[in-house]
């Protein structure tokens, strides 16, 4: 079975993504609202969405190893949407796997406070609307190289990278945090769901 955070986290990206709204933005029809009904399988039709990843390329994800992805997906044709939409579903795991190489996401929430966006994590984690993330704070996150490393192994440029990220992360802790807070539970629930996304991109592929 489909996780079911992964399946609101893409419903919700990939929808905005598709429907042409930015942060904020409404679902593409047939989604799903918070992703998680509507969604073949969980995931929003992840392998419709795998349907714009090419294995031409060398540099392509999971080359480097560490993604734990199959070697030769990349997404094809960033600019078009569904283009974008792989790049988004691929970028997802090396996320969550950042999450956990700086300590889980509790202490990725401190780093973001740091770097003065706690008013954006107090909207991720609340019940209200996401505050979005501009694409420089996922520069200043990553750091130079982070985002070299993850351009290289999606074969996007960095600025996609930050653009993704800045994406991505909001999903992720507003999906964590339903009642408002984080859980005690909150990383083991996002290992769950990265072991599940990428059983699902090796399947896909």
């Amino acid at each position: 079975m489909a996780n079911p955070l992964i399946g609101q986290i893409l419903g919700s990206v990939l929808g905005r993504a598709v429907g042409g709204g930015g942060p904020g933005g409404s679902p593409a029809a047939g989604m799903g609202a918070s992703g998680g009904s509507g969604l073949p399988g969980g995931l929003g039709g992840l392998g419709a969405i795998l349907g714009g990843l090419g294995g031409e390329s060398g540099g392509s994800v999971g080359s480097g190893g560490s993604a734990g992805l199959p070697g030769g997906m990349r997404p094809a044709g960033v600019g078009s949407g569904s283009g974008r939409n792989a790049m988004l579903a691929l970028m997802l795991p090396l996320v969550l796997q950042w999450v956990q190489r700086n300590g889980g996401i509790g202490n990725v929430l401190q780093r973001v406070n740091q770097h003065g966006y706690g008013g954006h994590a107090d909207s991720w984690l609340g019940t209200g609307a996401n505050a979005p993330l501009p694409p420089q704070a996922a520069h200043e996150l990553l750091g130079h190289d982070e985002l070299a490393n993850l351009s290289s192994q999606l074969g996007v440029g960095e600025d996609e990278v930050a653009d993704g990220f800045s994406e991505i992360l909001p999903e992720v802790v507003d999906q964590l945090s339903p009642q408002g807070k984080l859980p005690d539970d909150a990383d083991r629930t996002l290992d769950a769901g990265q072991s599940a996304l990428e059983h699902m991109l090796h399947a896909a592929h």
